[in-house]
């Protein structure tokens, strides 16, 4: 497996995290197996680094934009889900309160390294030699602090950076499905509508909707939870959003421009509507 690694293949790797996530059925053990495992990964691929001379300056990009972060991503991802679990109170209630704590605390990431997110999203390469290889000579204004105290020989200035893009775009969808089953209770899971409308435009249109109406707080004075509101429109207008709604939100405020694209749609749309009733 580190071979295949070491070729800057993540197959090996992903079809052993998928036997440990067959293999056990305990949460908790299952995050304690996983973690154990990649730490193993890590060590072997940190003395492997050590002496290890890319063979060009792709190949070390590669690694450190493509491999590496990807298992770190992993890492952070399942300590995160363990620590979620370990201080997690036992009314229902604020456990609701703790998993959106957690997707607060997301959102905080992803506003603060945006141009990042934005240049990884739109797969941007040119600051890739910059960001994703090693040199010994850096300005450290550039860097993220915490390569300050890190062996410059195992890291770049953002792989890491990037692993917690991709561990927090994870752990967003994990909470979002654990609000999801705590909330299966409530009454708005039950509310029976009659309608025989269906969506069809794209769901991420819905979703960039049903974000706009909940901060306009148009809902219970502001009150309304967005997962309620969420449900009375897959309801209303039976569609199913999975959990996909704070990826695509994610998504809708990484678009390079026209960021509320389907709400300057439905407003063009309303103001031919007026001007041609007028005419």
């Amino acid at each position: 497996m580190i071979t295949a690694i070491k070729n800057n293949s993540l197959l090996d790797f992903e079809n052993e995290l998928s036997l440990i996530l067959n293999t056990y059925s305990d949460e908790i053990e299952k995050a304690k197996k996983i973690i154990m495992f990649i730490e193993d990964i890590l060590k072997q691929l940190s003395d492997w680094l050590k002496n290890h001379a890319f063979e060009t300056v792709q190949d070390e990009i590669t690694f450190f934009k493509e491999v590496k972060p990807n298992i770190v991503a992993k890492l952070i991802f399942y300590k995160e889900v363990l620590l979620l679990i370990a201080t997690q109170p036992i009314d229902k209630n604020k456990k609701v309160k703790h998993f959106e704590k957690k997707l607060d605390s997301i959102n905080q990431f992803h506003r603060k390294n945006r141009e990042f997110i934005k240049y990884i999203k739109s797969q941007s390469t040119q600051f890739d030699e910059l960001y994703f290889t090693r040199k010994e000579y850096k300005d450290l204004i550039l860097n993220d602090c915490i390569v300050i105290n890190q062996d410059a020989k195992l890291c770049t200035s953002h792989d890491y950076l990037l692993a917690k893009v991709i561990a927090y775009e994870l752990l967003a969808l994990h909470v979002e499905n654990r609000i999801d089953n705590l909330n299966k209770s409530c009454s708005i899971m039950n509310i029976q509508f009659n309608s025989n409308l269906h969506w069809t435009a794209k769901k991420v249109d819905l979703i960039e909707l049903i974000y706009a109406l909940h901060e306009s707080k148009v809902f219970d004075n502001g009150q309304a939870d967005i997962k309620e509101i969420t449900h009375v429109f897959e309801k209303a207008f039976q569609i199913d959003l999975g959990d996909n709604i704070t990826r695509s939100f994610i998504d809708i405020k990484n678009r390079k421009s026209d960021q509320t694209r389907f709400l300057n749609q439905l407003q063009d749309a309303l103001e031919t509507k007026i001007e041609n009733d007028l005419n």
